[in-house]
């Protein structure tokens, strides 16, 4: 294990970064116990009291607990706070596995026609000109990657247009795993670029301020992703 290095980070949180990459890949799952503090000291190449405040960080964040003789063990992750940008961008750095993934599913399912809704009802001129930039950005994809980047850009102004701040924050929380999950999407569509239509119908209702078609149309670009994570619709 090395320390993460991040242009601009500060030492804690590097240290914090490179254990919370550790204790979300396979190499220490729930129920593991991290290595003593020396041995983090050393394979790290920092203070004990670098470890400390790192490991109390990830404890604030739902994924350890340290407890007194038995060392400092990974919490189920279930008791990790999944909404905290750091720790699913740790899960993600894995790759989205098929249980995260029918999660992130399900959550997409439930909140994005009804944001989509909200859109169509809410949006300024400026937030439909920017989700209008972002289907351009998609309808000139060449390549898997232009597409998430423009995809992630498409829903995200969907949630600004929103104007509901709870709604525009998740959004930039859960961005890391939503453009994992997208990218995986992309490449088991038949084509990167095979949801076309269907973001463009959504586009559509919510330029014309149809909150129920907006909804409606939302809800069939995602059900067959929906289907092909094996989630609940």
């Amino acid at each position: 294990m090395s320390l993460s290095s991040q242009p601009g980070s500060s030492l804690h949180h590097q240290v914090m970064d490179s254990l919370g990459r550790l204790i979300a890949s396979p190499e220490y799952g729930p129920g593991a116990t991290l290595p003593n503090e020396e041995e983090l000291c050393e394979r790290l190449g920092v203070s004990r009291t670098a470890v400390r405040e790192a490991i109390k960080a990830l404890s604030a964040k739902g994924m350890l607990e340290a407890r007194p003789r038995t060392g400092t063990r990974v919490r189920p992750q279930e008791q990790w706070s999944l909404f905290d940008a750091d720790v699913l961008g740790w899960l993600c750095s894995q790759g989205v596995d098929q249980e995260l993934g029918r999660h992130l599913m399900v959550m997409r399912g439930i909140l994005e026609p009804a944001a989509a809704s909200l859109a169509a009802r809410m949006h300024s001129d400026a937030q439909l000109l920017a989700l209008q930039q972002a289907f351009a950005a998609m309808e000139a994809a060449t390549s898997i990657d232009e597409w998430v980047v423009a995809d992630l850009a498409y829903h995200q102004s969907i949630l600004q247009a929103t104007g509901n701040p709870l709604l525009i924050s998740l959004g930039g929380i859960v961005a890391s795993a939503l453009e994992s999950l997208l990218t995986v999407n992309a490449q088991q569509a038949g084509q990167f670029n095979d949801g076309l239509l269907m973001h463009g119908k959504v586009l559509a209702a919510i330029e014309r301020r149809s909150a129920d078609d907006a909804q409606l149309w939302m809800r069939a670009l995602l059900a067959d992703t929906i289907a092909r994570w094996g989630a609940p619709a």
